[in-house]
């Protein structure tokens, strides 16, 4: 987007965009998602597992969907400098099914990554900072922990991504006793740099 227009024609761009995403995604897509979902015997060996081949079928969908709000979502953060970081966690709060779909899995990750990007990991790593986290951060607390693992394997630079985004990181407690900052300083100073380097 061009620096020239202002932070509330951005979020005002954004959210329709959004709206209309998770219009399409819930509509679009969920009739012939809850057809497959009936038809699931739950009294049979296997049914967790098709239902796992079912959303994973239903996100593969929906990717295009996926990746252009993410990539807009991503612009109009990164243009205003984060400062919008509440704004947007509130218009996803508010919405039907993009809420559930919006943070990128493992496997997605993988997929951008390959691609030459950490541009999934800076959005995962930004929607941690901006969840609602009621009633209970302990989920929350294991995809952190699962996301830093990932990264490691991966050999991903986390420092440098944690220390960009520090500066707009929030003081508050969330985690029992941590902030989101206090998890990224934490972060930060267990994480070699050495480590995206071997």
């Amino acid at each position: 987007m061009e620096q020239s227009i202002t932070y509330m024609e951005n979020i005002f761009t954004v959210k329709s965009k959004i709206e209309l995403i998770d219009e399409e995604i819930t509509h679009k897509y969920a009739d012939e998602l809850r057809a497959k979902e009936s038809r699931i015997d739950f009294t049979k060996d296997g049914w967790v597992e098709e239902m796992r081949q079912i959303e994973s079928e239903y996100r593969q969908k929906i990717q295009p969907e996926l990746a252009f709000i993410r990539r807009t979502i991503g612009e109009v953060l990164a243009g205003n400098k984060f400062k919008d970081l509440q704004a947007m966690a509130s218009l996803l709060e508010d919405t039907q099914r993009l809420q559930h779909y919006i943070t990128p899995t493992f496997g997605e990750l993988d997929e951008n990554i390959f691609d030459g990007s950490s541009e999934y990991i800076t959005l995962s790593l930004v929607l941690f900072m901006v969840r609602n986290l009621e009633p209970d951060a302990r989920d929350e607390m294991v995809y952190f922990s699962d996301l830093i693992r990932y990264c490691d394997t991966k050999k991903i630079d986390l420092r440098s991504i944690l220390k960009h985004l520090l500066s707009y990181a929030s003081n508050e407690i969330k985690y029992g006793n941590y902030s989101v900052r206090t998890l990224f300083l934490n972060t930060i100073e267990q994480t070699t740099p050495s480590k995206k380097q071997q």
